[in-house]
């Protein structure tokens, strides 16, 4: 369903009462922004994009809008561009080695193993005999264990990444660049670099095949990676590939054991399954926002940006556009060919590559929980408790009981 308005709501340049980046903002409040005032300016006086099609044109500008968490006037060395980061048309090149390491055909080596992993994780919850936190014995895991094993790391090292990605992401570096301990990945998390230079050592020493060797291998623009740059994008691949799968995972689980007539509808038909991962990732985005630099002067809804003005992409409002999504703010099934048509993985050209690794590992993490259990509920008194990142939107914990078969 796609409706275009002919004439849209107010817009305004003032900050609005609602500061749509809060982590403690409603879904309420953003779709009241969305539809009084879908082009606004935040708090911190950054221009916020809540309409579906305002934010989907946003992502396909590439010329227009360069993305960034950095706060405004912070540089980073070209070495150390994440490939978000990075413009065309070296993004593209560099995108491309990526997703060879995610390909279709590699996936379906990974499915098996992510399958295996995820029932050798349940069997051991059901042989504890005991209530379950979801999120350290079964959400964890799973992303962590499946790119390590893309990545050619040793799954048996993921505690150690996944916390060394948490400091990451939840600490100052990715708006500044630094943080107490130093500037720079190598200043600010000294842990996780050495870990990743120690990988691309050991490559360098004895070429295998997985995807740091091939990273190191491949010529891009007439030259191959310095061992800088080939480190900078590990370290991207390390925290994307668990960081927002982790919370698609977590907030799916979350919605299961919320609602007793959703488990018992999926284990009905498991063929509903993928249709329950995309109302999930429309409803529940692990990425709240977008964060974007303009390159060029744009005008969406007739409102100026100027080059260097920071832009938000409302992935959470865009996702529950009533223009876009028919009942938005409900979690249906049946939503056909519109299920993919939410933001949640942004859009245009740069679309995040790890989306189909995302939608399989969800999709194989509910797949072998109905295998094993009849029924899951919350704990009785639970609240959700989002994450602490202010970007992201997953719970901190999933306690449960469990009615195993």
């Amino acid at each position: 369903m796609s409706v275009h308005p002919t004439s849209g709501p107010a817009v305004s340049s003032e900050p609005q009462p609602v500061d749509p980046l809060s982590p403690t903002v409603n879904p309420a409040e953003l779709d009241a922004l969305r539809s009084g005032c879908p082009v606004s300016r935040t708090e911190r006086g950054w221009w916020y994009l809540a309409r579906h099609d305002d934010v989907l044109a946003a992502t396909e500008d590439i010329p227009g809008y360069r993305a960034s968490f950095r706060d405004p006037g912070v540089v980073v060395p070209d070495e150390e561009q994440f490939i978000n980061e990075i413009p065309e048309p070296r993004h593209g090149e560099i995108r491309r080695l990526i997703n060879s390491a995610i390909a279709t055909h590699r996936l379906t080596r990974v499915e098996p193993f992510c399958r295996e992993l995820c029932g050798e994780l349940l069997d051991a919850m059901r042989e504890s005999g005991t209530a379950n936190d979801l999120t350290p014995s079964y959400i964890e895991p799973i992303p962590n264990n499946v790119i390590a094993r893309l990545l050619g790391a040793e799954p048996t090292d993921y505690p150690r990444w996944l916390a060394w990605s948490e400091e990451l992401v939840r600490g100052t570096y990715p708006t500044q660049y630094r943080n107490e301990r130093g500037a720079g990945l190598a200043g600010a998390h000294p842990e996780f670099t050495a870990y990743v230079d120690a990988l691309i050592a050991d490559r360098r020493a004895e070429p295998r095949d997985d995807f740091v060797t091939r990273l190191l291998d491949t010529v891009i623009e007439g030259r191959r990676l310095t061992d800088v740059e080939a480190r900078t994008q590990l370290v991207f691949l390390f925290i994307s590939g668990n960081e927002t799968t982790r919370h698609l995972i977590g907030n799916l689980l979350y919605r299961l054991a919320a609602d007793p007539g959703l488990f018992a509808t999926l284990s009905a038909d498991r063929s509903l399954i993928p249709a329950a991962v995309e109302e999930s990732l429309r409803l529940d985005p692990p990425v709240r926002f977008l964060l974007r630099d303009c390159t060029e002067a744009r005008a969406p809804r007739g409102v100026p940006i100027v080059t260097g003005d920071k832009v938000v992409f409302g992935i959470e409002p865009a996702n529950r556009d009533p223009e876009r999504f028919e009942a938005p703010t409900e979690f249906r099934l049946d939503r056909g060919p519109d299920s993919r048509r939410h933001l949640s993985f942004g859009g245009g050209p740069h679309v995040c590559p790890g989306a189909l690794l995302a939608r399989l590992e969800a999709r194989v993490a509910v797949e072998e929980l109905l295998t094993r259990a009849t029924g899951m509920r919350l704990r009785d008194g639970h609240a959700f408790e989002n994450v602490p990142t202010f970007w992201a939107r997953g719970p901190q914990s999933v306690p449960v009981d469990i009615s195993w078969r």
